[in-house]
C-alpha cells in the first residue's frame, strides 16, 4: 500500500442486505488498498446469493461479521485505525435505522460510533430513487419504487455532519477520491 508522509489510510466499509448495487459496490471495494469489511447477517446472505461472498472472503481483506451482541470490532475506530467509514449499498431498513439514532446490528453500529468519533462517513443507499430498474442474483430484471419516507430519511442523513450520500457508484468513487483527502486508496 501507498503512504503520503507516513499517513497510511484506512476504510472500513460496511454492508448491509441489499442486493441493488451489490456487484458494483463489490467492484468499488476491491480497488481499495487498506480496508476492514463489515457484514450484517443479511448481507452475508445476500453477498452469497449473489455468488460474491466467496469473493470477498478471497481478498486481503479482513471480514467481519454481525455474529456477537457487543460488535467489539467497532471499538476500533476509537483507536484511529480508521479514518473513512462506507457503507454501501445501503438498505431503507438500515437508513431508517441510522436516521432514527437506532444501532442494533454490527452495521448500524458502525455508522452510530463512526459519528461519536467524528470519522467521515459516505453512505450509498437503495431506495433513493422514484422508479428503477434491478437485477436479482438470476439475472432478472424487475422494477422497484422508493418510497417517500425512505427519501426522508436519506434527506434526514445528508443534513447530518460528516456524512456524504452518494447517488449511484460514479457519485460513490468521487466521495471516495474527495474523501482520501488526495491520499492513495483506491489503485
Amino acid at each position: 500500500m501507498n503512504s503520503v508522509e507516513g499517513f497510511q489510510p484506512r476504510v472500513a466499509w460496511g454492508i448491509t442486505g441489499a442486493g441493488h448495487y451489490l456487484p458494483s459496490c463489490v467492484d468499488i471495494l476491491l480497488t481499495i488498498n487498506s480496508l476492514d469489511i463489515f457484514l450484517s447477517k443479511a448481507a452475508e446472505e445476500v453477498l452469497s446469493s449473489y455468488g460474491l461472498y466467496n469473493k470477498l472472503k478471497n481478498q486481503q481483506y479482513t471480514l467481519l461479521c454481525d455474529d456477537s451482541a457487543s460488535y467489539r470490532s467497532v471499538t476500533k475506530l476509537y483507536t484511529g485505525k480508521y479514518n473513512l467509514v462506507v457503507i454501501a449499498p445501503v438498505t431503507s431498513n438500515s437508513i431508517a435505522k441510522m436516521a432514527n439514532g437506532i444501532a442494533d446490528n454490527l452495521v448500524t453500529n458502525l455508522f452510530a460510533h463512526a459519528g461519536k468519533c467524528r470519522i467521515p462517513i459516505v453512505l450509498f443507499p437503495c431506495d433513493s430513487f422514484s422508479k428503477m430498474k434491478s437485477l436479482t442474483p438470476k439475472g432478472e430484471e424487475v422494477s422497484i419504487y422508493g418510497r417517500d419516507i425512505d427519501r426522508q430519511n436519506i434527506q434526514k442523513l445528508a443534513s447530518w455532519d460528516g456524512v456524504l450520500i452518494a447517488t449511484d457508484s460514479g457519485q460513490l468513487k468521487d466521495y471516495l477520491k474527495i474523501m482520501s483527502n488526495s491520499k492513495k486508496i483506491l489503485d
